[in-house]
């Protein structure tokens, strides 16, 4: 093979082939409406070959144009049949690659891969459906190493290895193989690890209250077994017994969704990108390069911090809000060991020296304001309620109360001449973000002429993945600090 010309990383490569039974179903289902014409109208069997023929042929010319490489430094995708298009990625402008094999995907030995950029964070710039192990681990090189990379030679007829380790080598790929020289491991998420991270996580409350309503209202379309269960000898027993039953049945649903997503969750330091692993029987992978990092996000559930646990997230350009796989640092980590397992993972974002500074005593009152304005609202709502249930009424204004008081004892905040640090809590949350103080995309002072009389104002700031941090109430002063110091170089 003679060499690729200059500035040619990948050269124009097609999907793999098994990619053709993805388009094929793809256009099945676009051709649903004239197949359901095609099967009622009584048409002869040759109707139904020709749409078949047809449907294939589309799916490889869809398959037979498309086509990515790597050329002067930009990731290009080309595609269409029609109406030609193509994608242009700068390799300097990739935040993050997500790579992930399905069930399906693993039997054949193919991986699908997602492009992360900073102006798609609700989305992949670019994704590539089926590629090879080999395929992925060349693409992902010369995206994370642009120019520099290049594409190993194949080689010629008769001098290259066996068709036995060819078809290793293809389904094979560095991503989920064990880290290699130079690869550091920060850490592996245990067993025990991930029972807790699956039972502490809301999805169980999810799928209990799925259960409920699935059991209450919609018992009819339970399965008949499940349901011939229920009737015959949960139901006679009580309703304590049918809630305690659904509880059963969340919990264990909970634990075996945990299992599959976060299964022998490996967090990688790998020179100057951080890369991850997960999953039981399919694979999901990310890479991260370290300098589009800009913060992490420390958050401690309310079961978590109970057991003094907390999961860790990254602030990633490209990387939103619903990417909730791809920004995990790591799942679960106990809230002592937190600071050094960042430390390690990412030695080049700083810390503060000093402590976080607590809120004065006279700014705590302000955090009752919300929280009991929201719990009267609700205590009116449940007066109406029939029978005991007008009962409940009694609980909102004491829990608000708490509510209210934990935010402010909790609110704490720190900056200086690299980082700022900003705790708060939400609802059953406590979030500490650690970022570079240059690193906030948007800064905010919220302020208003009853919080000016009492020296107070609120501060936020947004990075550019799109999530933010803020503290809502705190002396007016450091709020001012804040805005005209944090997104600005340190010195």
């Amino acid at each position: 093979m003679s060499e690729p010309p200059l500035g040619v990383v990948v050269p124009e490569t097609r999907l793999h082939p098994i990619y053709l039974v993805i388009g094929t179903a793809k256009t099945l289902r676009q051709a649903i409406p004239f197949l359901v014409v095609t099967i009622f109208g009584g048409a002869p069997w040759w109707v139904y070959v020709a749409l078949f023929a047809l449907v294939m042929a589309i799916a490889v010319a869809q398959w037979y144009v498309k086509k990515y490489s790597v050329v002067g430094g930009a990731l290009q995708l080309r595609s269409g049949l029609v109406n030609h298009s193509v994608r242009v990625v700068p390799v300097t402008r990739i935040t993050a690659l997500a790579a992930s094999q399905s069930l399906t995907q693993r039997l054949v030995g193919v991986w699908g891969l997602d492009v992360q950029s900073p102006g798609d964070r609700h989305g992949s710039a670019v994704t590539f459906e089926c590629l090879s192990g080999r395929r992925l681990d060349e693409l992902r090189a010369a995206v994370e190493s642009g120019d520099r990379a290049t594409v190993p030679a194949d080689p010629t007829p008769g001098s290259g290895p066996s068709t036995l380790r060819r078809y290793r080598a293809w389904r094979h790929t560095s991503v989920a193989a064990a880290p290699a020289d130079g690869q550091q491991v920060i850490a592996v998420l245990t067993t025990a690890e991930m029972l807790i991270a699956t039972v502490t996580n809301s999805s169980i409350a999810l799928l209990l209250v799925a259960a409920l309503v699935v059991w209450f209202r919609f018992s009819e379309y339970v399965p008949v077994r499940a349901s011939e269960f229920m009737e015959e000898i949960v139901v006679p027993q009580g309703v304590v017994v049918v809630v305690i039953t659904l509880v059963v049945v969340a919990v264990a649903a909970g634990l075996v969704l945990g299992a599959l997503r976060l299964y022998r969750f490996t967090l990688v330091r790998d020179g100057d990108v951080l890369r991850n692993s997960r999953g039981l029987l399919g694979k999901q992978t990310a890479t991260i390069p370290v300098r589009r990092v800009q913060a992490v996000r420390i958050v401690e559930g309310f079961g978590r911090m109970l057991l003094g646990y907390c999961s860790l997230q990254v602030e990633v350009a490209g990387i939103g809000r619903a990417n909730v796989n791809q920004r995990m640092l790591f799942p679960l980590v106990r809230m002592d060991r937190a600071e050094s397992l960042i430390r390690r993972a990412l030695p080049e974002l700083p810390w503060p020296s000093q402590p976080l500074l607590v809120l004065p005593t006279r700014v705590h009152r302000r955090y009752l304001t919300l929280p009991l304005e929201y719990a009267t609202g609700f205590t009116l709502l449940l007066l109406f309620l029939p029978g005991w249930w007008e009962l409940v009424a009694i609980l909102p204004v004491p829990l608000g109360f708490v509510l209210g008081v934990a935010r402010a004892r909790e609110a704490r905040w720190r900056v200086d001449d690299q980082s700022v640090v900003l705790r708060w809590r939400r609802l059953l949350n406590r979030n500490t973000v650690v970022a570079h103080r240059g690193g906030a995309q948007l800064t905010e002072l919220s302020s208003s002429p009853w919080k000016a009389k009492a020296g107070v104002a609120g501060f936020k700031m947004r990075f550019s993945s799109g999530r933010g941090a803020g503290i809502r109430y705190m002396v007016d002063s450091d709020a001012l600090l804040l805005l005209h110091t944090v997104g600005r170089a340190g010195a």
